[in-house]
């Protein structure tokens, strides 16, 4: 129990684990039904990329599912986690005692209803996506047709279908729940907007773990042929669910934001309509109120609307990298292994 703790406790590790393990049953139950000579063989007859059937390009199928039986556990209890530290983390904003806090940060959960529903979502998509990749074989869910390979993406497949959507679920509604905290938060300084970055870093997270789902999904994209709809419809979700995601947590604070320079604009308008009373009235005022006043009013015109300092749309760009850089590395590999057989 002490073990699962401390696998729990640390997503990194938990995804390591599972991908670890999915990989040495798959690779164990290759070598166990002497499946290598047929693989080898595969390889030695023709490149590497992009078969249309065979089982080279199953065995390919089924090791991507295994990395990303590991990534979205991992991905989801990152979600959860870094929800409730970004909580405990906003301490100081929200003006809560160490246990306020905490039960703030452990209001953060998921709906079963919803979660029935992302699971539900997620097998009939898991069922259904394979009849989009051609071709599509006869008896597509009859065991008896699979091949040692393609059992293993049968079974994984609704599996990580399930976790993909559970993953959305997650940081849709984590996201929600931390955008609905702003609106517990004290007074808002315009010119240090600092305290409020957890929202942001939460965002970017949510963008991150979505790009590494990407990432590794998206090798099966680059090698194999057959699955240009399915890309085009998982990427499409995928990318938009980021954007969605990174602004859904600081969705609250910018209402907050707005809100504020709202009410600063509005007392120095009425400050300004004073100062230009007594200036028409020629009584006596202090050199300077009025343009000190509009100097000061096009300084708050000039808060962003939103908590995201440059290095954060830097960060997001970079991000949004991350699949081209993994695809190219996936790519140069490949080659190599192509070049050394």
């Amino acid at each position: 129990m002490r073990r699962l703790r401390r696998l729990l406790d640390s997503p990194v590790r938990l995804g390591l684990t599972l991908a670890g393990i999915l990989l040495a049953a798959f690779l164990v139950s290759e070598t166990a039904l002497d499946r290598w000579p047929g693989i080898v063989e595969a390889s030695r007859s023709g490149t590497l990329a992009r078969q249309p059937e065979g089982i080279l390009r199953d065995f390919r199928i089924a090791v991507v599912h295994c990395l990303l039986g590991g990534y979205l556990p991992a991905a989801f209890l990152t979600v959860v986690q870094r929800g409730r530290n970004t909580v405990r983390n906003l301490q100081g904003a929200l003006e809560c005692t160490p246990e306020e806090c905490n039960a703030l940060a452990g209001s953060i959960r998921l709906n079963p209803d919803g979660l029935a529903f992302a699971v539900l979502f997620g097998l009939t998509a898991g069922f259904g996506t394979p009849y989009l990749v051609p071709p599509v074989p006869q008896g597509l869910w009859n065991p008896s047709t699979w091949s040692a390979e393609v059992a293993w993406h049968r079974v994984l497949g609704p599996l990580v279908a399930v976790l993909s959507t559970v993953l959305a679920y997650a940081i849709v509604r984590v996201s929600r729940r931390m955008s609905r905290i702003a609106l517990d938060l004290k007074s808002i300084d315009l010119f240090d907007l600092e305290p409020l970055y957890p929202f942001t870093q939460q965002g970017l997270v949510n963008a991150l773990l979505l790009m590494g789902l990407v990432a590794i999904g998206g090798l099966i994209l680059l090698t194999e042929s057959g699955f240009g709809l399915l890309g085009v419809l998982a990427g499409t979700a995928v990318l938009g669910t980021a954007v969605i995601a990174a602004a859904l947590p600081m969705r609250g604070v910018h209402r907050r934001i707005v809100q504020a320079k709202a009410a600063e604009l509005e007392w120095v308008e009425a400050k300004l309509r004073e100062q230009r009373t007594v200036l028409k009235t020629g009584a006596s005022r202090t050199s300077g109120d009025l343009s000190d006043l509009a100097a000061y009013r096009d300084l708050v015109r000039s808060v962003r609307d939103w908590p995201i300092s440059t290095s954060s749309y830097v960060r997001f760009a970079l991000y949004l990298l991350i699949p081209v850089i993994s695809w190219a590395a996936a790519a140069l590999v490949e080659r190599f292994v192509d070049a050394l057989i």
